[in-house]
């Protein structure tokens, strides 16, 4: 179950990513969010009911918490995708939303597999290597400060997770909704100080309304996987979202990728059946 979620969270963080990450390009990230949040939010409270669960004290911080971290993570990774290739910023960002949880998972008790653990440490090196840039690289090196902001935004990933993970496994989805309630509402003040209220139509607005229904499910597939699992290994399956965001750049948007970061993308693969044996 753990397994299964956990890769499915990651196709769909992926697909989400790589359609926000897209409309940013056309509009603020601060936009897109302003639109895909509430989407997230509906989305969640309609499914309210099939998972039971009640709100609590516990739930509600939780999801707050996870909420304002989540909003800096992607402000920050949308942002930055409109000034760097998608296929770097994605996997950069996920280091930190892997190594958190993992580290989180151990200091509260988790004790995986040794196999497991090749595994994790497999999935943290691949990620490294798909997101190595050089001189050579067709899009050039990447920045030290955009490296930094994507390590903020990873980190701010790697607690949302960890927030969510600890709301407690008797609240259903309250968490989620809450956390996504929270972010709609955060973005507010933002979107004002920015000047990012605007109209967006057609097919811009159908990706980003993807961008919002993927984010919300993803979520929803972590938070049960990590709740019938181990969080270290649910947040390391679900960190391979950038496999995902990396094949979807080059074949739509044609982005270019080196054979380092092929080899990552194989060692990717490796993690995961690492993971689950």
């Amino acid at each position: 179950m753990t397994v299964v979620l956990g890769l499915a969270a990651a196709v769909l963080y992926g697909i989400g990513d790589f359609a926000g990450g897209f409309a940013s390009r056309r509009h603020t990230a601060v936009t897109v969010l302003l639109l895909s949040y509430p989407v997230g939010a509906v989305l969640m409270a309609a499914m309210l009911p099939l998972f039971g669960g009640h709100p609590d004290t516990r739930s509600a911080v939780y999801g707050v918490a996870g909420g304002a971290a989540g909003l800096l993570g992607v402000v920050l990774m949308y942002s930055l995708m409109t000034v760097a290739p998608i296929n770097v910023i994605s996997p950069v960002t996920a280091v930190l939303a892997a190594i958190v949880p993992v580290v989180v998972g151990v200091i509260i008790g988790e004790r995986p597999h040794p196999t497991a653990w090749s595994g994790i440490v497999l999935g943290l090196s691949a990620v490294v290597l798909v997101s190595r840039t050089t001189e050579a690289h067709p899009h050039g090196r990447i920045g030290a400060r955009t490296l930094v902001l994507a390590t903020v935004s990873g980190l701010g990933f790697g607690l949302y997770f960890v927030f969510l993970a600890r709301a407690g496994n008797h609240s259903g989805l309250w968490p989620l909704v809450i956390s996504r309630f929270s972010s709609a509402l955060l973005i507010l003040p933002l979107a004002r100080a920015r000047g990012a209220f605007s109209i967006v139509r057609g097919r811009m607005l159908g990706i980003i309304v993807l961008a919002g229904a993927c984010d919300a499910l993803a979520n929803l597939c972590f938070l049960i996987a990590s709740r019938h699992g181990l969080l270290s290994l649910a947040s390391v399956l679900t960190s391979l979202y950038p496999a995902i965001t990396v094949l979807l750049a080059v074949s739509l948007l044609r982005e270019h990728t080196t054979a380092t970061q092929r080899i990552g993308l194989g060692l990717a693969l490796g993690s995961i059946v690492l993971i689950t044996v």
